[in-house]
């Protein structure tokens, strides 16, 4: 799954990856959780812009869902239409996963470190009160099975192009999984509200290997 992550662009930088306006009311967020808004570009008649919405579809008394699996979206009615008309990318420098290790989750940074600012597939609606966004997600692959069995579906340059003209999200373009990189960071990221570089940084841990080199074999 997706329920955590970073987007440490200026908006500027966001503006210069993907041509568009720079957003308004948006800045550097290192600890983005649910419900809080973020960037998603839209692409529609030739034109491409930022809006910013809140995180997950509200589900009213029951929530708000975050994530769209991918093997299953076009059977979900909360997913179905949107994937028709609402496709979107959420911008992110990297995000965040826990691993369970005797009893206790710890919290890991996974990223790209050749590709400052990636690009999760997304669905956008429109509700009465603005903008919301789910992340797509796909079956986990390579090391990053280690710490979790889903992952985002991080699109290639060429897979963004791809996903916003229609093709099925399964058959696009993605980073292969030698080219992630993930290590252990600080507990503080479990608080929402938390934020800073700090965050994204490696930790030391004793007994383990703080970071893990995708190109191994799992």
């Amino acid at each position: 799954m997706c329920g955590r992550y970073c987007i440490a662009a200026s908006p500027g930088e966001l503006a210069e990856r993907y041509h568009v306006s720079a957003p308004a009311f948006f800045f550097p967020r290192y600890n983005v959780a649910p419900s809080e808004p973020i960037p998603a570009v839209i692409s529609q008649k030739n034109h491409t812009e930022i809006l910013v919405g809140n995180f997950g579809f509200s589900q009213g008394l029951k929530g708000r869902v975050i994530n769209a699996r991918i093997e299953s979206i076009q059977e979900k009615p909360l997913f179905k239409s949107h994937l028709q008309s609402g496709r979107c990318l959420i911008p992110a420098s990297g995000y965040y996963e826990w691993k369970s290790v005797g009893g206790k989750k710890e919290p890991w940074y996974i990223y790209l470190p050749d590709v400052p600012i990636i690009s999760f597939a997304g669905l956008v609606r429109t509700m009465h009160a603005g903008h919301e966004m789910v992340i797509l997600t796909t079956e986990a692959t390579g090391p990053i099975q280690e710490i979790h069995s889903r992952m985002p579906l991080v699109l290639s340059q060429q897979g963004e192009e791809e996903y916003l003209a229609g093709k099925d999200p399964a058959e696009t373009m993605r980073y292969d999984s030698s080219e992630y990189r993930m290590h252990r960071v600080s507990d503080l990221v479990n608080k929402p509200g938390r934020e800073g570089p700090d965050l994204i940084r490696p930790v030391v841990m004793k007994n383990a290997q703080r970071t893990l080199d995708m190109t191994e074999p799992a």
